[in-house]
């Protein structure tokens, strides 16, 4: 997503062209630009919440034995660094690469083996839902700040899909979540408004000095918690990695 275009569209539908914000740059020490400010924003406080639930998803492979190791008698690792150059949401999966999987129980009969016939399939689908209860399906544990804990899992290739915060430039973003992006984007603007404005009666711009009325902003924060307690009961049902299917 570009999101010079969302700084753009935020500043005309605020109307902040041409407004000089009470900040200014610590090397120049001249006023920040509004786009400055508008980009800083969005990059440490949007861009890190949305990403709680539309986050970016990162997928590599790793061999146990190269990984840190935290505690190996209780199997806790580093994840694979290369993966973790923005902070980690969470693990949303760790597994084997396909290429190497014989199966989802292991060299069993397939379910529609046994000559195909009804029986066959019968019995095969048994046996593979008992091989399926008798099997200890290796597992694992997020343990926050980018600590796994593993168990079960052999000392191979192993693959970790992760869930990453998008970068602060936010090309990771996808073009289809520019609207709810937009949505969240335009309360944490009112909010930081509000916060920083209301003690403000009057603002500089290039046509002169102009009167502000921050009591407009004053409801954001309320509007902004109501979408996110909306969004922590609907974003699930987007995200098929909270869904496995046995």
């Amino acid at each position: 997503m570009n999101l010079s275009k969302c700084i753009s569209a935020l500043i005309m539908e605020k109307g902040l062209y041409q407004v000089i914000l009470p900040f200014v740059d610590e090397v120049t020490k001249k006023p920040k630009p509004t786009e400055q400010v508008v980009h800083e924003l969005l990059s440490t406080v949007t861009i890190p919440e949305y990403s709680e639930f539309v986050p970016n998803k990162i997928t590599g492979t790793c061999h146990v034995n190269d990984l840190r190791v935290i505690d190996e008698k209780n199997g806790i690792y580093m994840l694979p660094a290369y993966l973790t150059y923005t902070p980690v949401k969470k693990v949303m999966d760790v597994h084997l690469p396909f290429h190497n999987e014989r199966g989802t129980f292991g060299d069993i009969a397939p379910a529609y083996g046994i000559n195909r016939s009804v029986q066959g399939v019968a019995t095969s689908q048994a046996y593979m839902m008992v091989a399926g209860q008798m099997r200890n399906e290796p597992t694992f544990k997020y343990l926050g700040n980018n600590k796994i804990q593993l168990f079960g899992w052999p000392k191979t290739i192993l693959e970790f899909e992760l869930g990453c915060e998008h970068e602060p430039n936010g090309e990771t973003i996808p073009e289809t979540c520019y609207d709810s992006f937009m949505e969240l984007a335009e309360l944490d603007l009112d909010v930081f408004r509000w916060n920083t404005l209301r003690w403000y009666k009057e603002l500089p711009t290039a046509f002169g000095t102009i009167q502000i009325n921050p009591e407009e902003w004053q409801g954001a924060e309320d509007k902004r918690k109501a979408l996110l307690d909306e969004w922590r009961n609907t974003f699930h049902v987007d995200d098929p990695s909270n869904f496995k299917f046995m």
